[in-house]
């Protein structure tokens, strides 16, 4: 595969350990990687705007990754998302379809899946 793109990602993930991960394996890559611990937190720094794409875990405290998702595709329609659950289902599935994420995601991941998942996004954004 060609060199990969950089990108501005936000993830928001409750789980401290998921979250460094995402982060060192994003930022190896060369991605700007912004995290967050909760959703209210991820939607303020969505209001900023200027990012590629989001990463969110579906299970939140509050308000939870589709709602997240929501939000966030109305603030910025066009943002490429990936959600990320450790507990999926049909439903889950199909309410990201619904929301057009990019891709739904199973934890635990694999660091080449989730780079080769975030290049996919950031093409596909970049395209648009």
């Amino acid at each position: 595969m060609g060199q990969r793109l950089q990108g501005r990602i936000l993830v928001i993930d409750d789980d401290r350990s998921a979250r460094t991960l995402l982060e060192r394996v994003l930022q190896r890559a060369g991605h700007e990687v912004t995290l967050v611990d909760n959703a209210e937190a991820g939607l303020a720094a969505l209001t900023g705007g200027g990012f590629d794409l989001l990463i969110t875990d579906k299970n939140l405290p509050g308000i939870d990754g589709l709602e997240v998702l929501r939000q966030a595709r109305a603030r910025q329609p066009r943002l490429q998302a990936i959600l990320v659950t450790g507990f999926p289902t049909n439903e889950t599935r199909s309410h990201a379809q619904e929301l057009d994420v990019f891709s739904y995601v199973t934890k635990p991941f694999g660091v080449n899946e989730i780079l080769d998942i975030c290049d996919a996004a950031l093409r596909a954004g970049s395209a648009a």
